[in-house]
């Protein structure tokens, strides 16, 4: 610049040249947020999956162990992995087949015994009913029966006091011979007749006596049979019942059944899901118990992303915006997306959880996970297994 240059042009020139880099400024920043918008990225992530971890169901002795089944070998679902010894359960199930079909038949004899103890029960009242009233029935004859006689009894009775009373007065007339000795025999006879006429009504009202105390005995009977016929409806109830229990036994024992042929089917080992075998350890002739680890198996490509970004990146992050993932193992890049973001830090989720209470707080940027689905892994592409170490760069609008 010349020294003799006028200091307002100098300043305008200076103007000038400030505002063009402010328009180069503007320019980078609206094709910086327009076209090219912002990205985060974190180095905190890795490939995670399905790791599934095949346990015993019950214990046992591994009997054969299959050869095709080994670490990094592929198997599919429903191949059977081990077997273990059958005879530690086989006789549990024989037993309880028998405890069913005996509960079976139990029940099914109670069911028979329903109609049959409420036939009886019923016949039984009815009987009972109608002993109770035939007795009162001979009850009221006997009454009658001792009327009759106390009737004829005191008929005789009158006869045979005019029969005696004839006969002492003929006696008296019969010795003053007033009368011949043939009437007063005759007179004498009436009244030994009549005074055994009385005897036997006396004897007939006795014995009147008696079927009525014995009416009054039968009736005393055939009222407490009724009572206890009368306790049909408590049978047939208890008959029921016992069918109801007998159903219950058969559904303990048929559950028992079941448990223990569970049991017997689960002494072969069988895969549950396809994929590759890591982690085994068992052998033929080794001893488990119920719920030990015997291998893992990790399906191939059922895989996504955990990414952990710090909480400072996540101010503009949103599920379903489009990201690329970097994979370490093959130095290539898959695109992806965001499927969701944590609910808590990890700090939050560790076993001691840091408590900033203790007065010794110090500031410091927590991470969150982010679940991201890796688009078209797809057939032919390298395969992707859990904890693979990646790269991710989301793209973010700031």
């Amino acid at each position: 610049m010349s020294m003799t240059e006028n200091p307002t042009t100098t300043r305008n020139k200076l103007l000038l040249g400030a505002a063009t880099i402010g328009v180069l400024i503007l320019c980078f920043l609206g094709w910086h947020y327009l076209v090219h918008p912002g990205e985060v990225r974190t180095n905190d992530a890795q490939i995670d999956g399905h790791v599934h971890p095949i346990n015993t169901r019950i214990g046992g002795t591994i009997t054969w162990v299959n050869p095709d089944v080994e670490d990094t070998r592929f198997v599919k679902a429903g191949t059977v992995i081990a077997h273990l010894d059958p005879n530690d359960y086989r006789p549990t199930v024989d037993r309880l087949e028998g405890d069913v079909q005996a509960s079976e038949a139990q029940q099914r004899a109670s069911a028979l015994n329903v109609p049959i103890t409420s036939a009886a029960a019923m016949g039984r009242l009815s009987s009972a009913q109608a002993a109770v009233a035939d007795a009162e029935s001979d009850l009221k004859a006997a009454v009658s029966q001792k009327a009759a006689a106390d009737a004829s009894v005191a008929q005789a009775s009158a006869s045979y006091r005019r029969a005696e009373a004839d006969r002492v007065r003929y006696a008296a007339l019969v010795s003053t011979h007033e009368i011949s000795r043939s009437e007063y025999d005759q007179r004498a006879t009436d009244a030994t007749t009549t005074e055994a006429a009385l005897t036997a009504a006396q004897a007939n009202s006795a014995s009147a006596e008696e079927k009525i105390e014995s009416a009054r005995q039968r009736i005393k009977e055939r009222q407490s049979d009724l009572r206890s016929a009368q306790t049909a409806p408590e049978s047939i109830a208890s008959a029921r019942a016992n069918v109801l229990r007998a159903e219950g036994e058969t559904k303990k024992s048929q559950a028992a059944l079941l448990n223990a042929r569970l049991d017997l089917g689960y002494t072969n080992l069988i895969a549950p899901v396809s994929g590759i075998v890591g982690r085994k350890s068992m052998e033929a002739g080794q001893r488990v118990a119920a719920g030990q680890l015997m291998l893992t198996i990790v399906p191939p490509n059922d895989v996504w992303v955990i990414a952990n970004f710090r909480e400072t990146q996540l101010h503009h992050m949103r599920v379903g915006q489009a990201a690329k993932i970097h994979v370490d193992s093959f130095d290539r890049d898959f695109e992806g997306e965001v499927e969701s973001i944590g609910g808590a830090t990890g700090s939050k989720y560790s076993a001691l959880a840091p408590d900033n209470a203790t007065g010794n707080y110090v500031k410091v940027v927590q991470r969150i996970s982010v679940r991201l689905r890796i688009i078209n892994p797809g057939v032919g592409n390298p395969l992707l297994l859990p904890g693979m170490s990646i790269e991710v760069s989301v793209r973010v609008n700031d």
